[in-house]
Order: C-alpha cells, then structure tokens, then sequence
C-alpha cells in the first residue's frame, strides 16, 4: 500500500515537473512571439509613416524648415531653460529619428549660443560641436554672480570668436560692463558683422560710463553696431550703421570727447540714431565730427537735452533722411535755424522729413523751406497750431500769386501722426456744417498743390484716431470736388514711434530677450524673499532643487 501511495506521487511530481516546463516553455514563446509582433508593428509603423507626405521631405528642405523655425520662434530661450522647457531646437530633434538625424547634421540649427542662462557649461560645449563650423550668434549675460563665468569664457567661448557673426554683450553694472569689453579688448572677430554692447543695470555713480576699446586687432566685416551710453572705440570700419540707444533710467550722457573717438572709427556710416543724451562741456576743445557719407540721421530729444546742439557735434552735410522724434520747440527751431545758415552748402540732398511727437514755435522762418528744396516725403503730427503746415501754404499762395514754383516743388507724399493732441475733428469725422480749421488747412494745401502743377500723391492718416480726421477730410474734399489719394492706418501710439526710423530686427529681439529674462529674475527674486520669511533658516533652495530634479 505504502509502495503504491509512493509511486503515485513520484508520477504526479514528474507530470507537475513536465507541465510546469512546458508552461516556461509556452512563455517564453509568447515572450518572443510578442517581441516580434512589436517588431513588426513598429516596422509596419515605420513603413507607415514613410508613406505620409512629410515624411517625403527631402532632407535638406527639411533643414531649411527648421531653420525657419528657430528664425520665427522669439528667442526667450533663457527663460526656457528656467522653466525647464526645452528651446525649438531640441525639441524638433525629439520628434523622430529621420528628424532627429536632420537636426543634428544642420549645423545653423546649433548656431545660437544664450549664455549663461540658456546654456550651461555642459550644453554650450555640445552646441558648439553641433554647429560645426558654422557662425554663432552669441548672446553674454546678464548675470550678477556667477562663478565659472571668466573660465567659461576664455576657456571655452574665446575661442570660437573667429567664428562669431552676431555678439551681443548685456552687462547688468558698470563693473560687469567693464570687465566685459576688457575681455573681447585685445582680440580679433573676422567674421563679425553685428554688435550690440548694452548695460540695463541699476547705475550706484552718476556720469557717464566709462568707454573702452574693443577689437582691437580688427574687426573688418563690422556692419551694424549698437551701443547703449558707452563710447566704445572700435579700429576703423566700414560699418554703415551705428546706434546710440539710452539705457532705462536716469540718463548718462556721453562725454563729448568720447563721443568723437567713437564716431571717428566709423569714416563710411550711413546710419545714425543719436538717442542718447550728450554732455553739453567739454574739458577740452573737440573737433567737429565729420560724416560725409551719413544719408540717414535720427535724433531722439533725450539726445539734445542737456541744451547741446546735435549740427555743433556733427557735420552731415549730405543726408537724405532727417527724423526728429520727441523734441521740444525750442530743439526744433535751433536745428531749423543751422540747416537755414547751412544754405546752399549743405542739407541740398535732403529728401525725407520726418518729425514724430515734435512741437514748432509760431515763429518760423520761411527760409527753412528755401533751405531744402528737395523734400519730396514729409511727416508732422497733427495739432490746434500745425505751424508747419500753416507756413507751407502760406507759401503755396505767395507762389501762386507771383506765378512761380512752390518752395517744396517735390513734395509728393504727406503723413500726419493723429495720436499726439486732443481730438480736434468731431467723434464720427463728419461734420455737421462746416470742416475744422484742421481740415480747412490740409484742404487749402491739396488744392493749392495741384493749382501749381504740384499735386501730392498720397496722404496718410496714422493713429489711433486716424478714421474720424481721415473722415472729415474725404467729406470736405468730396465738397470742393477734389481728390487726393489717401490712406489710413490704425495703430496705438508706441507704434507711431517706429517712423522714427525704429524697426523690429535682430537688436529688438536682442533687447527683448534681456527684458524678459530680468522680469523673469525679478518674480524669482521676490518669491524667494517672501518664502524666506516662512521657511525655516537652514532651508537651502539648491536642496529643494536637486530633490525635484533627482529620480524618484
């Protein structure tokens, strides 16, 4: 009995044994037919999406869509990286391989370098190496501590500068500035065409910033510069344009000898805004600046309001465009009153006039129009006075009186800025009775135009209330059956100071992003300090930080 009950159970262990193998056995042909299965479905998706029409894209049209891309997307990538989002580059390489193989063999993809806060030491060595080659649009700062900033730079971004196309250096105190240009100081940008050298920091010294020599082994492709109040002296360029822009804040003028070391490395410019206030004494004597070849000058009322004479510092005889933005009527009578002495030396190239949120005086001369012949595109604000406007037709009926050419017999277009004064026509634009004396006298100006054989050929209302003025005026023209073509444009007034010839390029983008990244600062900045107040005094937020990013 014993020996049956035996034998039973070594048969049922043996048949256990040989199920349970044959069970391992099953899985793991289920595990390998599952494996291939997933193959095949991710081949069969493969071969799926190869049949779809973007995945047809040739690979280097894909390049260009991507460089596209990284073109349109705004460059807030330091505030990305904070946010620990990852800038278009990255992530158009996270889509697929075939993208991902794209990306990473288009060099001009890698090609902008946002340092310190966009790229670390780590990612800016691997966006160097991706770019291959390639110029670099290199973007420094801002920053107040940070303690690999010296070996990074000399160490690492120093020497790429051969390969820089674009360097903007955003420095957040004199003492950051400084040592900044004193590091691109004895060095040479051969491939260098745009600099833009800003300083938005809080100033603790008043006067003006101190200047300093930059490139000073060359920089001979240098076409476009920007600087905020600092005369940086560069060597002699062929750049065409050159900005002075003012720094949020109290003004710092520039020093008026710096000034003219500064405009002296630039024989060849052709564009310049003076936005930046300059210092009305100079210790010693200074020659006047000289630019034969500007064509296009701008200048801000902050340049001028220390009581300096912009035509005392700089001789431009032969400009074609002469914007005036935000100057009292005094600043305009005295630059009305030198380019009147000027004639016939100078000013005889003029072709372009512009005035945005100026004011005139009731006293000016007609001479001023006699003085620039070769006006042929005018634009003034639009007020109760319109002094210039009132003097051009003046003008216009003496001339017709003696049966001669009006003083400005090229004057074809005219804008009106309508943004600047209280309203001065009615809410709807169409009067009741009788037109405005606003639009009496822009009226007496097309008719007495084409009286003379001079008619304009556009005139543009731009402003927040450009329909009701250019409302008013169709009505009055359609009543002395006359016609001009028009148009208006509607917009708020921060967009009328574009005509000041401000335009949306690589340094307002530039500008932009130090904005975003300072405001961004700023929040972090306060929400540390309020937590500090409930925290406990051993919390360290580098802690918190490294358990968050840590793996769970």
């Amino acid at each position: 009995m014993n020996y049956d009950q035996g034998n039973v159970s070594s048969n049922t262990q043996e048949d256990f044994d040989e199920i349970t193998q044959q069970i391992r056995v099953l899985q793991s042909s289920q595990d390998e037919l599952s494996r291939s299965i997933r193959n095949l479905q991710v081949r069969a998706a493969r071969i799926y999406n190869q049949k779809a029409a973007v995945s047809r894209i040739p690979s280097d049209v894909l390049s260009m869509i991507f460089e596209e891309c990284r073109q349109l997307n705004p460059q807030w990538s330091g505030v990305l990286f904070l946010l620990h989002q990852s800038p278009v580059e990255v992530r158009l390489s996270h889509v697929s391989s075939h993208w991902r193989e794209v990306a990473l063999t288009s060099p001009s993809l890698w090609s902008s370098i946002h340092y310190p806060f966009a790229h670390k030491e780590v990612t800016l060595m691997e966006y160097l190496k991706r770019s291959d080659g390639s110029l670099l649009d290199v973007y420094i700062g801002p920053w107040r501590q940070h303690p690999q900033i010296e070996h990074v730079l000399t160490n690492i971004i120093l020497p790429h500068l051969p390969r820089f196309r674009q360097l903007v250096l955003d420095a957040v105190s004199r003492e950051t500035l400084a040592w900044l240009l004193a590091t691109f100081h004895n060095v040479s940008a051969p491939a260098l065409t745009r600099l833009r050298v800003m300083c938005r920091g809080p100033m603790s010294t008043a006067g003006p910033i101190a200047s300093a020599k930059l490139f000073t082994e060359g920089a001979p492709l240098l076409s476009d510069v920007r600087f905020d109040s600092v005369a940086v002296i560069l060597p002699k360029t062929e750049a065409k344009t050159l900005h002075f822009c003012p720094p949020p804040g109290p003004p710092f003028p520039l020093a008026h000898e710096k000034l003219f070391r500064a405009l002296s490395a630039f024989p060849s410019l052709r564009t310049l805004h003076m936005k930046s206030a300059i210092e009305l004494n100079s210790a010693t004597p200074v020659p006047l600046i000289r630019l034969p070849s500007l064509r296009e000058l701008v200048v801000h009322g902050l340049a001028v309001s220390t009581g300096i004479r912009i035509f005392d510092v700089i001789s431009t005889p032969n400009i074609e465009s002469l914007y005036l933005v935000d100057m009292n009527c005094s600043a305009i009578s005295a630059i009305h009153r030198f380019i009147t002495r000027s004639y016939p030396d100078a000013f005889q190239s003029l072709r372009v006039l512009r005035y945005i949120k100026c004011e005139f005086s009731e006293d000016m001369d007609i001479h001023f129009l006699r003085a620039t012949p070769g006006i042929s595109q005018l634009l003034v604000p639009v007020d109760k006075t319109n002094y210039l406007i009132r003097m051009l037709v003046n003008s216009d009926k003496q001339a017709a009186i003696h049966g001669c050419a009006p003083l400005w017999p090229e004057l074809r277009t005219v804008t009106l800025h309508t943004g600047y004064c209280a309203q001065v026509v009615g809410a709807g634009g169409v009067p009741d009775d009788e037109p405005s004396p606003t639009m009496n006298l822009l009226q007496e100006l097309v008719t007495g135009r084409k009286m003379l054989g001079r008619p304009l050929s556009k005139l543009c209302f731009k402003g927040p209330n450009a329909g009701p003025f250019a409302n008013e005026f169709h009505w009055g023209l359609n009543r002395a059956k006359e016609f001009v073509p028009t148009e208006v444009v509607f917009c708020q007034v921060p967009a009328l100071l574009q005509d000041g010839g401000q335009e949306y390029d690589w340094a307002i983008v530039a500008e932009a992003y130090g904005m975003q990244l300072r405001q961004f600062l700023h929040q972090v900045q306060g929400i540390r300090q309020q937590l500090t107040t409930i925290l406990p005094p051993n919390f360290s937020f580098q802690q918190l930080r490294r358990r968050v990013d840590g793996p769970a």
